[in-house]
């Protein structure tokens, strides 16, 4: 037996602290949701703070998100088959086509092969799976629904790929159009540009102001790209620092979910992932607390990570969820006024499924609506670039003229 100071809030909101023996952290857990109180913090005796606190971030492409979806939907199928973990996770694990993730899977089986539970196993691979992953099956295993809660895990993850994969279909004509043109202009300003520049050398007269910039970016282009290369790079990571910064962070994590409609865009897949996020970890039968936690690290945004976080100090204090949702800045008035009802009338989880859906509908909406908007403001930015050349190589052309003219 271990020993763990605990500190919870009763239901009248007051805060107390106690030191209790428990087999680990999530005996502990259980042992204070069983007296009816909120868990708010649990450390060990050598004075380490719970993992839950910790945030996790997880790196991996787009291979690795589908390698996952497809991890997730196969182990939600052993599990409601009734086949043995040990042996679904190697069956699992041999079909994998990702190499890393059939490593960690391996590894994850040889661990509950030697007797560990299968969110202890994953919760070790942490550079494969984000905190929700571990959380959501220790709590499925805890509560005996870990084939419910494999198959919301799916359904959590295959909803945020069709998420990304919507944004990305927006967003890659415009990328394309973008490349495409940044490109010609380099090739303008390299190659051509330089031929009418020995041309407008022998103009007598001053030349138009639009020709001498143009001249100006094509000679620095040409003769100084070593420093402008310099230049960029330094520029680069001057840019990721700055926005490593949690204040440059969270002011600009502000500013974007203020924009007219890819503030809103971004707006509504949030409140998805959140709706669909609290959900899973609550059908889990995660603690509030707990589940607000991961809810929040999971949040990418700064300015809404605060919010969340706001909320569970709120409950952590002992309020309930409809009082903590109403001191939001963030979460939208239907999202606070639906959940409300939710926990008055004990329809949560209906509430939950019915904000999913319109949020879903919203998200699809406003993507559409981006792409709309796009369009327009590619071809006025590929006509402003092309008048820009046509201005700065035919005036001086046209003023030439003149003077054959007038001579």
């Amino acid at each position: 037996m271990a020993t763990f100071s605990v500190q919870f809030a009763e239901a009248s909101g007051r805060r107390i602290k106690q030191v209790i023996e428990a087999a680990d952290e999530r005996a502990a857990l259980s042992t204070l949701e069983a007296r009816g109180v909120t868990p708010i913090s649990i450390t060990a005796a050598d004075g380490k703070k719970e993992r839950m606190q910790t945030v996790r971030r997880v790196k991996g492409g787009k291979s690795m998100r589908r390698a996952m979806l497809d991890f997730t939907h196969q182990m939600a199928a052993v599990a409601e088959s009734g086949i043995p973990i040990i042996a679904g996770l190697k069956a699992v694990g041999e079909q994998t086509g990702h190499t890393e993730l059939r490593a960690g899977i391996q590894r994850i089986a040889g661990r509950v092969e030697g007797g560990r539970t299968l969110a202890d196993a994953i919760d070790m691979e942490r550079s494969l799976f984000p905190e929700i992953y571990a959380k959501t099956i220790a709590a499925g295993e805890a509560a005996g629904k870990l084939p419910e809660v494999l198959n919301s895990l799916a359904s959590y993850m295959e909803q945020e790929h069709e998420t990304r994969g919507q944004i990305r279909s927006a967003l890659t004509y415009p990328a394309m159009v973008v490349g495409t043109l940044v490109l010609a202009t380099g090739v303008l300003l390299v190659f051509v540009i330089p031929q009418f520049a020995e041309l407008f050398q022998k103009f007598e007269s001053d030349l138009p102001v639009p020709t001498k910039i143009l001249l100006g970016i094509s000679g620095a282009l040409i003769n100084h790209y070593i420093l402008l290369l310099i230049g960029a790079v330094a520029l680069y990571f001057g840019v990721r620092k700055l926005l490593s910064l949690p204040a440059v962070r969270s002011w600009l994590d502000y500013r974007i979910l203020k924009l007219p409609v890819f503030g809103n865009l971004l707006i509504g897949i949030y409140m998805v992932r959140f709706i669909e996020l609290l959900d899973l970890l609550i059908e889990a039968a995660l603690p509030i607390t707990n589940a607000l936690r991961v809810t929040a690290d999971s949040m990418t945004n700064e300015a809404l990570r605060k919010d969340v976080r706001g909320m569970l100090k709120s409950v952590e204090g002992g309020r309930s969820l409809t009082d903590a949702f109403s001191r939001t800045e963030w979460l939208t008035p239907l999202v606070k006024r639906m959940l409300a009802i939710g926990e008055q009338s004990g329809r949560t989880d209906q509430i939950f499924a019915y904000l999913k859906k319109y949020y879903s509908d919203q998200t699809q909406r406003s993507v559409k609506l981006l792409s709309t908007l796009i369009e327009p403001i590619m071809v006025i930015s590929l006509a402003a670039v092309v008048l820009f050349f046509a201005l700065s190589i035919f005036m001086p052309m046209w003023k030439l003229l003149k003077l054959v003219g007038t001579g």
